[in-house]
């Protein structure tokens, strides 16, 4: 193969990362006149993705994208039921397949940025530049953003718990109203727990429409009919029968407080659920992306050394202490999360959620839970960070 021409600006993938960046570029002129190659194997990339995510309602940085959005939630367990407010936040969805086409109708306006349908199968950094190696070509790159994942980079190793949130979710349509359409059911864990982590989550779309999905934080996938079974069983249980699938959808999202940044080099720079930007402790990724692609963007106007981007924060050692207790009491994961939602508001598990809240109110919160079990954990990861 030849070298093709070289780009200052090289990415692997076109997913949520790479767009939300390439989408900040286009509003610097910085940015303007520097060459971006996109990379993406999957051709027909659509509906792929359901992100969700919370912020306050009155803001619309994402309106032309949201799909629906709710101002009540509710959390059931065996020890509790509870349905809250949460303004003057809401929690939004957003499916892909819109942003998707904005972000492509933005590229194709474009010249200086170009989208291909290759297979990244690897990159090769060099004092200069990176060379960038697909299924077809080779391309230069002054710089390279990665965000595919490869979970083989976690699993070779054991200083951090891994664990995956995995799912299988139906779009649903029922024959009779069913839903409250204000109220986003954010975790049920009244199901079987079968010694892992499992709760239901479902979101309305309307009286008759609902996305509902079973879904684990446990270190193993099931096979699909189990998922499936579940949320047969889940339906009944709740007196929805006469229902129509008009589609599925299945994930798996790591989490882990591994420090992906280890891997980027002055030239490379891992993003995405790649760079270790899924929030560790919960799974969600769409907004600390967008955190990520602002700080990203103004980190390349006055900086170049892609080994100074990531910095850590308390809220990763609080992540990684979560962690390592779900991963060793992962049945305990129904009591732990009763125990956050018992003890504190919602708006205010949020804004620890989203890393905005005074160490106060951490101190607080850490308090919900059994002290003796993380005493226990914190020893074991003081030991560990010795060794």
């Amino acid at each position: 193969m030849k070298k093709n021409g070289g780009y200052d600006y090289i990415f692997a993938g076109a997913g949520a990362a790479t767009l939300q960046i390439v989408g900040k570029f286009l509003e610097h002129k910085q940015f303007a006149k520097k060459s971006i190659l996109i990379l993406e194997q999957n051709t027909n990339k659509a509906n792929d993705r359901t992100w969700c995510f919370w912020e306050e309602k009155s803001k619309n940085d994402w309106l032309p994208f949201v799909h629906s959005q709710w101002e009540n939630i509710t959390f059931s367990s065996e020890s509790i039921q509870l349905k809250e407010s949460i303004l003057p936040y809401a929690y939004k969805m957003v499916r892909s397949n819109t942003y998707y086409t904005h972000v492509r109708e933005l590229i194709a306006k474009n010249k200086n940025i170009k989208l291909r349908y290759e297979k990244v199968e690897t990159f090769k950094p060099n004092a200069e530049w990176v060379d960038v190696y697909t299924d077809q070509n080779i391309y230069a790159g002054a710089y390279f953003f990665n965000s595919i994942f490869d979970w083989s980079v976690v699993r070779q190793q054991s200083k951090y718990p891994v664990l995956q949130q995995h799912f299988v979710g139906w779009f649903i349509k029922t024959d009779e109203d069913c839903f409250d359409a204000s109220t986003a059911n954010f975790m049920d864990f009244c199901v079987a727990q079968k010694g892992n982590t499992r709760f239901m989550y479902l979101l309305p779309l309307s009286a008759t429409e609902a996305l509902v999905e079973y879904t684990l934080f446990s270190k193993n996938l099931l096979q699909i009919a189990e998922y499936e079974r579940e949320i047969r069983k889940y339906l009944t249980q709740k007196n929805v029968r006469n229902y129509r699938i008009v589609e599925t959808e299945q994930g798996n999202i790591p989490m882990t407080c591994y420090p992906f940044s280890k891997h980027n080099s002055e030239r490379v720079l891992h993003i995405g659920s790649a760079g270790g930007w899924t929030k560790a402790s919960t799974g969600f990724t769409f907004k600390f992306i967008e955190q990520k692609a602002k700080k990203l963007v103004s980190f390349l106007i006055t900086q170049s050394d892609m080994r100074l981007f990531e910095k850590r924060n308390r809220f990763w050692w609080y992540d990684l202490l979560f962690l390592d207790v779900l991963a060793r009491y992962n049945h305990k994961g129904s009591f732990l999360f009763s125990k956050l939602f018992q003890h504190n508001n919602p708006i205010t598990i949020l804004r620890f959620l989203d890393e905005k809240t005074t160490f106060k109110q951490e101190i607080r919160i850490m308090r919900s839970f059994p002290v003796v079990m993380f005493i226990g954990e914190l020893l074991r990861r003081l030991v560990r960070s010795l060794h």
